[in-house]
């Protein structure tokens, strides 16, 4: 008796100890399985040999999600895209929460300009996951294909509620405001106090309107100059300007600058233009020219730059060299931008070398610093409230040399006031 009940106990636990190591043993092969097709995925085309594995493992685990994910991946290569919806939809109706599934699927609409499906399927996979911030991209993207300019800047504005230091969504949100047009008209002021006895202070105001149209931006400037020097002589006077961005296609534009004085106090005549062409991935350069006409020296200036968008900052490096009599002058500036939540809002930093054709402030000083050192850096901060005045502070620091081997300080203090109609 007690060796039939001993017979029976190791009976049942070899019984169960096959069926474990069976278990198991499925187990490895479906995960080596898995395994293998990613790989296959990784490293070859072969597509269809892929298929017929997936194939072989939903057979085998029909719970394995995996298979069927793989399925849809692979049928979605070879272009059959009916086959790879069905097995994406499969996957989700198993598990509505299967992350890949929604990605694949929405892509898979895109792709097809689906958008209506893949815009539901975007706010389906927000519910399942209100954490993932791929969705939310997704569904904003999705509204901007559509043109749905209102639903792409309220889901932009939903993302940024939710993730507020987002980079995607802040760059987002300020190339929408971009495309807005404006019509502006503000004031801006200069204050230059120099540190050499008997020179300065320096006054410039600018009195401008800006009509943004859909061909690029006109820009009229009056400006005044009241500027104090060593012999106890105040320089003052007005220059009239018209400044225009034109559009060159969907990326590329152009820049042109024309204005005039009959004043000692800024250069008779200024011409200038360049050309900007946007490449991929936010790089953008530029060429052209700048022509000074004083009323002692003509000067003609080359200008080339780089610039780069990267997430909320712009970076901006120009050269100049300036020509007169075969005699040059080369000239650099670096820009860096910071912007917080339209392209009104932000921290801009430059440092740079020589005296610029675009620098207003020191433009009627050109004759006079050509071939002298200069050393300059720049601070400031603008920002637009109740969305229509725009405000802004910039301090400068040039360090100058006025006279071969000696130098002097200046210090110039930027205010701007605008006000969008």
């Amino acid at each position: 008796m007690r060796q039939s009940y001993r017979y029976h106990y190791y009976t049942l636990i070899l019984f169960f100890s096959l069926g474990t190591l069976s278990l198991c043993a499925q187990k490895m092969n479906t995960d080596s399985l898995l395994v293998s097709i990613i790989t296959d995925m990784k490293t070859s085309n072969n597509y269809q040999k892929n298929i017929e594995k997936c194939l072989l493992g939903k057979k085998i685990a029909p719970e394995y999600l995996d298979f069927q994910l793989l399925l849809g991946r692979n049928y979605e290569f070879i272009k059959q895209t009916d086959s790879a919806r069905y097995y994406y939809k499969m996957v989700l109706d198993k598990n509505p929460k299967y992350e890949e599934a929604f990605l694949y699927l929405i892509n898979l609409n895109i792709h097809e300009k689906k958008y209506n499906e893949a815009i539901d399927l975007s706010t389906k996979a927000i519910e399942y996951h209100p954490n993932q911030i791929a969705f939310y991209h997704k569904q904003a993207d999705l509204y901007d294909l559509l043109k749905d300019e209102e639903k792409h800047k309220s889901s932009l504005l939903e993302t940024q509620k939710r993730f507020p230091e987002d980079t995607k969504t802040k760059e987002a949100l300020i190339q929408l405001d971009r495309k807005h047009l404006h019509t502006r008209v503000g004031i801006n002021y200069n204050f230059t106090i120099i540190d050499r006895k008997e020179t300065g202070p320096w006054h410039l105001a600018h009195l401008e309107a800006v009509k943004e149209q859909k061909w690029g931006s006109i820009i009229g400037r009056i400006s005044y100059a009241n500027r104090y020097n060593a012999t106890n002589f105040i320089s003052k006077g007005f220059q009239y300007e018209i400044e225009s961005y034109v559009l060159m296609g969907k990326k590329n534009y152009s820049y042109w600058d024309i204005s005039y004085s009959n004043d000692f106090v800024f250069p008779k005549f200024r011409v200038g233009g360049s050309f900007f062409l946007n490449f991929n991935k936010g790089w953008e350069s530029d060429f052209g020219f700048r022509y000074i006409e004083t009323f002692n020296i003509d000067v003609l200036t080359l200008v080339t730059g780089v610039s780069k968008y990267a997430g909320t900052y712009w970076f901006s490096l120009k050269g100049y060299l300036n020509n007169n009599k075969k005699k040059y002058n080369p000239v650099f500036l670096l820009n860096c931008r910071y912007y917080f939540d339209s392209k009104y809002d932000y921290i801009n930093s430059s440092i740079g070398f020589g005296t610029s054709p675009d620098e207003r402030t020191t433009i009627a000083q050109l004759q006079n610093r050509f071939n002298l050192n200069s050393y300059r850096m720049g601070l400031g901060y603008y920002h637009i409230f109740d969305k229509k005045i725009i405000t802004g502070f910039q301090i400068n620091y040039n360090y100058q040399e006025y006279f071969p081997n000696l130098y002097q300080s200046e210090y110039e203090f930027a205010l701007s006031l605008h006000y969008k109609l």
